[in-house]
């Protein structure tokens, strides 16, 4: 399972199915550094061009796409900040930042995102725009035919995101786009930053405090990664954090008087029934007016999609109903959550973001080399996460047939000599769990964190305690207390 974006009402940002709206030329323009911005859908807009290829500068570039909200009054400076994915539209986020943000921080904040480098705007990356195929297919087992079945689709994928992007290809890491963020803090003429990343976000916050500590103003990084974890841990440990969102959700749904699924009954038990029907004969379900099957592969990420949602009406509530139509013969509403998270359109074509995550992610760290070593970290997951172990491995294995070499590896970031970093670590976090939190803030020299006791992927915007600790921060470098929990 991908790490997505921001939680509650942004949750959609990580799941986006593509861009808001494109930068139209106005009237309107306004200079800030080298950068021209023009009015566009509510915000402004502009690209900036940065090489393709940093270490040969001259081999040619590709141009970023940039959005802006400018500060409402009392400007502090720039607040950059980055969705999570890999492959959320930063743009998207800023179109958003009414909805993400507080009235104090819009106030002293030009708020301020791109497409990274693969994404949306910015020279994306294509992988096919059919992949029904891919996300069809039974993640579930760890047996022969799983792994062969599997190995078949990845491979596919991998071919065609090599045909796809082409000479881009080995030049869409994550270090490469920290060296883009402080090209667009020298086009806007500014010397330091501020910076709230959501999940991948925390990834790219730390590499840029890592690399550039003195260009840094204040950094929020929440939903953290730990870049120490090795390709295994990092992959069992998200998958448990999945698990255990789902025994969770089990225990609200038997309790609740809200839930639809399995009402009066055993919710565990009537899921694992309904799972086992599904792999053996798929459920109807008409999406968008389209009539279509709910296979098992599409039905456990739509359970999944879910789950970044917590507890409230768009997370377990939603996970609830589809459940319950499901059981009734609808997969429709499955079928929908697994959309919402794929970018799948009607017609069977898919977003970019497919494509973005595995571009930016499979040259982030060296994967398990061979099929075989990929089929035994899936069976040591599923013994730790007997419902999305497996599927989470599996849906990894495009990487270990990529066609552009790894430039990443796990260790520990210290972004020594920047100013305290808060990272925030929600403790029932599904996609990113509390302990890469822990561990983030522990590597990091000056981390500080600040813990959300609560369901649901990422802390920021779902409660005011956290909020209030973020926003003081941002604003007035009023670091929170050490210790801090917020409930």
């Amino acid at each position: 399972m991908r790490a997505g974006g921001r939680a509650g009402v942004v949750v959609v940002i990580a799941i986006m199915s593509g861009l808001l709206t494109s930068c139209a030329t106005k009237p309107f323009s306004d200079r800030t550094g080298s950068l021209v911005w023009r009015r566009c859908g509510g915000v402004e807009c502009t690209t900036l061009a940065v090489p393709l290829d940093w270490s040969h500068p001259g081999s040619g570039t590709i141009r970023l796409a940039l959005a802006r909200r400018p500060a409402g009054g009392h400007r502090i400076g720039v607040l950059l900040t980055n969705p999570g994915g890999p492959g959320a539209s930063g743009t998207d986020l800023v179109h958003q930042a009414g909805d993400v943000f507080d009235g104090s921080v819009l106030d002293r904040f030009d708020i301020v995102s791109w497409d990274p480098r693969g994404v949306g705007g910015s020279a994306p990356a294509e992988c096919g725009s059919k992949l029904d195929y891919f996300y069809e297919v039974d993640r579930s087992g760890t047996d022969t035919a799983t792994a062969k079945a599997n190995a078949a689709v990845s491979k596919r994928f991998a071919a065609d995101c090599a045909r796809d992007a082409g000479r881009r290809l080995p030049f869409l890491s994550t270090d490469a786009t920290v060296r883009d963020m402080d090209a667009i803090r020298a086009a806007m003429d500014v010397p330091t930053i501020d910076y709230l990343g959501f999940s991948y976000g925390t990834y790219l916050g730390a590499l840029y405090a890592d690399r550039y500590p003195n260009r840094v103003r204040t950094m929020v990084l929440d939903g953290a990664i730990d870049p120490a974890a090795s390709y295994a841990d990092s992959t069992i440990r998200q998958s448990v954090g999945f698990e255990d969102s789902l025994d969770a959700f089990f225990a609200w749904c038997k309790g609740n008087k809200h839930c639809a699924f399995a009402r009066d009954g055993d919710p565990a038990r009537a899921f694992d029934d309904l799972m086992a029907s599904i792999s053996q004969e798929t459920d109807p379900g008409t999406v968008h007016g389209e009539h279509r099957t709910l296979d098992i592969g599409e039905a456990n990420i739509g359970v999944a999609s879910a789950l970044y949602g917590g507890n409230g009406a768009d997370g377990w509530g939603a996970l609830g109903t589809a459940l319950n139509d499901a059981a009734r013969g609808d997969g429709g509403p499955l079928l929908a959550l697994s959309d919402s998270y794929t970018g799948r359109n009607p017609g069977g074509t898919y977003d970019t973001d497919t494509a973005a995550l595995y571009a930016i992610g499979c040259l982030d760290g060296p994967e398990p080399p061979t099929l075989e070593a990929v089929r035994q970290l899936a069976v040591r997951a599923a013994r730790v996460s007997p419902h999305f172990g497996a599927s989470t491995v599996w849906l990894g294995l495009p990487c270990t047939y990529w066609h552009a070499p790894p430039v990443g590896r796990p260790g520990p970031i210290h972004a020594a000599g920047a100013p305290p970093i808060v990272v925030i670590g929600n403790t029932d976090d599904p996609a990113t769990p509390y302990e890469q939190a822990q561990a983030l803030a522990h590597e990091l020299s000056s981390g500080r964190l600040l813990t959300y006791v609560g369901e649901g992927h990422t802390a920021y915007g779902r409660d005011d305690c956290i909020d209030k600790a973020v926003d003081t921060y941002l604003i007035s470098r009023q670091v929170p207390a050490g210790g801090t929990r917020c409930h």
